[in-house]
C-alpha cells in the first residue's frame, strides 16, 4: 500500500518510455515515476515534497542496502550493529575508518547539534525552503518504502537486518554534511574520532611530527585522494568549437562504482519550475552533475585544500591546554557514549572524550597517514572550510539545477561559495564554456603561509602542499574577507575562473592550464600549483581538442563522444618512436 499522503505510480517498461496511464492527487501533490528501458527513474511531481518522495522511493528500490548502511553511519550506530572493531571504506579518501572512531565522530556531531544549528539558519546560509520541502518528502518516501517493501527484500546485504530502519530529516541532513566534509574531516576521520591526549602526560621517546612528515613520500596525499578513488575529466566546448555554434559538454566523473559515494541517475521534473537530468551522490535528491534545457555542467576533483592544520603549543603537564597570544586556553571537551556489540551479541557502553579548539577538532592523521602525533608538547587542530558549508552547498546545486546560462551559473558560484571539493566545467545553449575553481577554501593567502608556517608546515607544504600554521598567534587565523558569505573563507575574487567561446578542460590538475593557450596565474597556493608539469590525462585532453580545432575544425556530438572512448594512451604516444627505434637497434 502507498502512503495516504502520496500516490506513486511505478511503471517498469521493457522498451521505450511511455506516459504513465494515470495520476491522482494527494495532499502533497501528484508524483509519477516512470522508468526507461535502462531503468533510470523519470520523476514528475507537482510539488517539491512530492519530488523528494518519488526520488526516495526510486532510490530505495534500487539501492536500499547502501542507503541504510549510510544512515546507520551518520547515526553513530555502526558499533551497535556491526561491532566496534570493524571498518568500512570511504573510497574517495582511500581510507577505512574504524567503526568505533566513526561512531564517536558522529556522536559528537549529534551531541553538539552541529547539523541542527546549520539547518536552523536562514537562507542563504540555511537551505532554501523548497529544499526543506524536498527533504520532508524524501523522508516520507524512504520510510514508506521501508515499511512496505523492505520486509520483502531478499538482498543478502541487508535483508532482515536490524539496521534497516526508518529515518528522520536530521539523518538526511547529516548525510549532506558528511558529503561536504569528504575532502577534509572525512579524510581524517580516524585521526579525529580516535584522537586522545598522551598518557602519561610526559611520555618517553614521544613521536615527532617532523619525523612523521618526512617519512611520507612526496605527493602521497594526492595519490591517495586521486589515484585510489576519485578523479575525473571534463571538456566544455563553446560556440567557436562546435558544428552548431552551441555549447557542448563531456563529463567523465571518476566517482567510485561501489559504496555510498557513487552517483544515482534520475530525471527530475516539476512542470514550469524544474526539468533536469543527471547524477546525484547517494542520498541527495538534487542533481549534482547533469543538464537541463539550457545548461550542462560537470565536476572534477579540485586541487584546492579545503582545510588548514594549526600546530598548538601545549602547557607543560596539561596536554589539553594550549597557548594563544601568550595566554592559556582549555580545549573544548565533549564526553561521549556509544553502544558497542560484544561477541555474544549483547551491548556495552563505550565512552570517550573528544577535544577541539575554536578552529576545529584535534586531529592526528590524514588519509591514514600519522602526520600529526599528539604529544605532551604539541597537538594539531583542523580548520575545515566546509564545517559550516551546508545551506550554501545545497542552495548552490538547487539553483544550478534551474540555471539557464553559464553567466548565471558563475553568479551562483560566486554568491554561495558552496562547492566543497570540486572544479566546475560547464557549457550553455548560447555557446559559452566555463571553468571555475570557486568554492569553500580557507582564507589562507600566500603571505600568511610565508609568515605563519611552522617547520612541520614547511616540510609538508613542499612535499604535500598541506598547510600547517602557527596556532599560538591569532594573527595566523584564516582571514575573513569582505564579501565572503562565511567567516574565514576565501572570497570569490581570489579564486580562479575562465570563460571562453572555444573550450575549457580539466583532468584534476590545478586551474593553471584550463585552456592550452591561456594561463591562469597569481592565485593562492592553497588552491593549486602553477607552472608545474601537467598530467598525461590533461595533456591528452588538450591534444584531442587542439587536433580537432586545427585548421578551423569543429566538434560534432559524435566526435566529442568518440573522444571519450578513443582508448588513446598518451604515454605510449610519447615513447612510441623512441621505443621502436631502440627495438630496431637491438633486435631480440
Amino acid at each position: 500500500m502507498l502512503s495516504s499522503r502520496h500516490l506513486l505510480i511505478l511503471l517498469l517498461l521493457a522498451a521505450v518510455l511511455v506516459p504513465a496511464a494515470a495520476e491522482a492527487a494527494a495532499p502533497s501533490g501528484e508524483v509519477t515515476v516512470r522508468r526507461g528501458a535502462e531503468g533510470t527513474p523519470h520523476i514528475n511531481a507537482t510539488t517539491w515534497e512530492g519530488l523528494g518522495y518519488g526520488f526516495a522511493r526510486s532510490h530505495a528500490e534500487d539501492n536500499l542496502c547502501v542507503l541504510a548502511d549510510m544512515y546507520m553511519t551518520v547515526r553513530a550506530e555502526r558499533s551497535r550493529y556491526l561491532g566496534p572493531d570493524g571498518t568500512y571504506p570511504i573510497r574517495n579518501t582511500a581510507t577505512t575508518p574504524n567503526n568505533l572512531n566513526s561512531d564517536f565522530f558522529w556522536a559528537r556531531v549529534a551531541q553538539d547539534r552541529v547539523v541542527e544549528k546549520l539547518v536552523e539558519q536562514k537562507y542563504p546560509l540555511g537551505p532554501d525552503d523548497r529544499i526543506r520541502e524536498g527533504v520532508r518528502g524524501y523522508v516520507e518516501g524512504y520510510n514508506d518504502f521501508i515499511r512496505e517493501e523492505a520486509p520483502k527484500s531478499k538482498d543478502p546485504a541487508c535483508a532482515g537486518k536490524p539496521w534497516v530502519q526508518p529515518i528522520e530529516e536530521i539523518d538526511v541532513y547529516r548525510r549532506f554534511h558528511q558529503l561536504s566534509l569528504l575532502a577534509s574531516q572525512m579524510a581524517a576521520l580516524d585521526g579525529i574520532g580516535g584522537a586522545q591526549p598522551p598518557t602519561p602526560p610526559v611520555p618517553m621517546g614521544q613521536p615527532r611530527a617532523e619525523d612523521a612528515a618526512a617519512a611520507v613520500l612526496p605527493g602521497e596525499v594526492d595519490r591517495r585522494l586521486h589515484e585510489h578513488g576519485v578523479g575525473s575529466n571534463a571538456i566544455a566546448l563553446g560556440r567557436d568549437a562546435t558544428d552548431n555554434g552551441k555549447g557542448m559538454l563531456l563529463g567523465n566523473p571518476h566517482q567510485p562504482w561501489q559504496g555510498s559515494e557513487r552517483f544515482y541517475q534520475s530525471h527530475l521534473t516539476i512542470p514550469g519550475q524544474l526539468d533536469v537530468t543527471g547524477g546525484s551522490l547517494y542520498g541527495v535528491p538534487i542533481i549534482n552533475i547533469g543538464f537541463n534545457r539550457d545548461l550542462a555542467w560537470s565536476h572534477t576533483v579540485s586541487t584546492a585544500r579545503r582545510f588548514a592544520i594549526y600546530e598548538l603549543q601545549l602547557v607543560p603537564g596539561s596536554p589539553t591546554t594550549y597557548i594563544v597570544d601568550g595566554q592559556p586556553r582549555e580545549m573544548k571537551r565533549t564526553e561521549l557514549t556509544v553502544q558497542a556489540r560484544k561477541a555474544d551479541g549483547t551491548l556495552e557502553p563505550r565512552t570517550r572524550t573528544l577535544y577541539a579548539t575554536d578552529k576545529g577538532p584535534i586531529v592526528t592523521s590524514l588519509v591514514g597517514l600519522p602526520l600529526f602525533p599528539w604529544t605532551s608538547a604539541r597537538a594539531f587542530t583542523m580548520f575545515d572550510a566546509n564545517a559550516d558549508n551546508f545551506g550554501r552547498l545545497l542552495n548552490h546545486f538547487f539553483e544550478t539545477n534551474q540555471a539557464k546560462s553559464v553567466p548565471e551559473l558563475e553568479g551562483i558560484l560566486k554568491k554561495h561559495l558552496g562547492i566543497p571539493w570540486v572544479n566546475t566545467i560547464a557549457a550553455d545553449r548560447a555557446g559559452d564554456a566555463l571553468y571555475a575553481d570557486i568554492g569553500s577554501v580557507p582564507g589562507v593567502p600566500d603571505a600568511k603561509i610565508a609568515s605563519c608556517s611552522t617547520p612541520v608546515g614547511q616540510g609538508l607544504d613542499r612535499a604535500q602542499r598541506i598547510q600547517v600554521l602557527d596556532g599560538t598567534k591569532t594573527s595566523c587565523d584564516p582571514d575573513t574577507a569582505p564579501g565572503a558569505p562565511s567567516p574565514r573563507i576565501m572570497p570569490a575574487s581570489a579564486q580562479p575562473s575562465l570563460k571562453r567561446g572555444d573550450y575549457t578542460e580539466n583532468s584534476n590538475d590545478s586551474y593553471w592550464l584550463s585552456h592550452a593557450k591561456q594561463r591562469l596565474e597569481g592565485f593562492p597556493r592553497i588552491i593549486g600549483e602553477e607552472r608545474t608539469t601537467r598530467s598525461l590525462r590533461t595533456r591528452l585532453g588538450f591534444r584531442i581538442i587542439e587536433d580537432e580545432l586545427a585548421g578551423g575544425g569543429k566538434f560534432t556530438q559524435r566526435e566529442l563522444q568518440d573522444a571519450m572512448f578513443n582508448n588513446r594512451q598518451f604515454a605510449a604516444e610519447l615513447w612510441r618512436d623512441e621505443l621502436v627505434a631502440m627495438c630496431r637497434q637491438s633486435p631480440g
